[in-house]
């Protein structure tokens, strides 16, 4: 790799990649903001029912999003580099189509299911009204997750991430209104509001900013043939889920919602250490996807490569941060939240894995490998379940981070030695090591 050319990619991802993080931090400090509102305001207690009804509509999105998200983004990133802005219309409708069908069967479902969820899997009766509730914030936020998508395809970072950074604030704002006046509003009920709204938003934005009114509709793929080109994709996104999201499932099942609350407010504050990555990531995916369709193996090797240089040296210090002094970062939520300590440090140390291995998910799904990426997952997935149901019940919250950590090393880890397998370069970062290493005689 070229000094010039790693140089190049390294300015094009602090120029792109700067707008993302913007974004997300925003939208980090948006839902630390509704997390500390909420705990302030209403105690862990409130906040451990909101995560439960939450991650019960985030596991039922991805089953309504088909892994068309994600395809679209695909999609979208090629026909807007062959200039072709009939393919992006007509798979934009497609996936709206598609997605809208599922959505609605799936909101029905979750409405008739939420008492057997409530009572019988959860074991806490009065979350039935809470699963109630976010059954309307079903299809709205499904939608909103296509259109993001199609901005990322689109290479506009503002579009795929703001709705991430709006929602939240939308719905401290609600809590507020409830607090301060003789209206109930909980955060569920102003999570679907603030859905509803958000939405809106971005059908006149994608609408504006897209500019395909004019272009005419070629039915290029059809219904089927996409579903069943994203269903590999949908899989991916389940077994992500199970690793982001069943720790808080198996605390809700078997301990109470106050640790729910302790749980989920140490993971978010870890996850702060990957707010790089994640900005790194909404710019790289198109690049990706890019790069493959004009089979240039090296800008693909120098783009990995300078992507995960800037994570190691972005996201070690805060590692560190949370390390020495993670009581008194938990403080700031409350004082009964300095018990998820052990926790903080455990979680964060596995995001900083996830830093180091670099974007390395994103680039095979990207260049069409996501079947050997779904059969790595699908193990880390497979550990995380079964040290979560081992862990949980005997060391509560400590136990289910540590499931999550290991998950997470083993799923980059294995990632990365695929892709050193298939394109012939190293997509982690070890100062002094990988840079000598980071050579490539591979073909795409």
């Amino acid at each position: 790799m070229s000094k010039k050319g790693n140089q190049k990619e390294s300015s094009l991802l602090l120029e792109k990649g700067g707008i993302a993080l913007s974004v997300k931090a925003g939208g980090m400090i948006t839902q630390y903001l509704f997390v500390f509102v909420v705990a302030r305001m209403l105690g862990p207690t409130a906040l451990g029912s909101f995560t439960l009804s939450f991650t019960v509509l985030q596991l039922l999105a991805i089953l309504g999003l088909l892994g068309l998200d994600n395809l679209l983004t695909r999609k979208v990133a090629a026909a807007k580099a062959a200039d072709r802005p009939e393919d992006i219309k007509s798979a934009f409708i497609t996936s709206i189509k598609i997605t809208a069908i599922s959505a609605v069967l799936l909101s029905i479902f979750l409405f008739i299911a939420a008492e057997y969820l409530a009572n019988t899997v959860f074991h806490k009766p009065q979350l039935a009204t809470h699963l109630k509730v976010m059954c309307f914030a079903l299809a709205p936020f499904v939608f909103i997750n296509i259109h993001a998508a199609a901005f990322r395809g689109m290479k506009n970072m503002i579009g795929f991430t703001l709705h991430k950074a709006i929602i939240p604030l939308f719905n401290v704002g609600f809590i507020f209104i409830g607090y301060y006046s003789a209206l109930n509003i909980s955060p569920t009920l102003g999570y679907m509001i603030s859905c509803m709204l958000v939405m809106i938003l971005y059908v006149i934005a994608w609408n504006k900013y897209s500019r395909l009114k004019t272009v005419e509709v070629i039915e290029t793929t059809s219904m089927k043939e996409m579903a069943l080109e994203s269903l590999p994709m949908m899989i991916t996104g389940s077994i992500f889920f199970i690793l982001n999201w069943i720790d808080n499932l198996v605390i809700g099942i078997f301990r109470t919602e106050l640790e729910v609350g302790l749980y989920d407010t140490a993971f978010k504050i870890a996850s702060a250490s990957a707010i790089i990555l994640m900005a790194i990531n909404a710019i790289q995916g198109p690049t990706f996807a890019e790069y493959h369709s004009k089979n240039d193996l090296s800008k693909l090797r120098e783009s990995i490569f300078s992507s995960t240089k800037m994570l190691f040296y972005a996201t070690l210090p805060f590692t560190i941060l949370i390390i020495i002094f993670p009581e008194w970062i938990l403080s700031f939520f409350g004082k009964e939240f300095e018990q998820a300590s052990t926790a903080l440090i455990i979680l964060s140390i596995g995001n900083f894995f996830s830093s180091i291995t670099g974007s390395v998910g994103i680039l095979l799904q990207m260049t069409g490998h996501q079947k050997p990426y779904n059969t790595i997952i699908l193990f880390a997935a497979f550990t995380s379940i079964i040290l979560n149901i081992i862990l949980v019940p005997r060391i509560g919250i400590t136990g289910a981070a540590i499931a999550s950590a290991a998950a997470k090393i083993i799923q980059n880890f294995a990632g990365s030695l695929y892709v050193y397998k298939k394109f012939g370069f190293l997509s982690i970062y070890i100062p002094g090591f990988t840079e000598s290493k980071n050579k490539s005689t591979h073909t795409l």
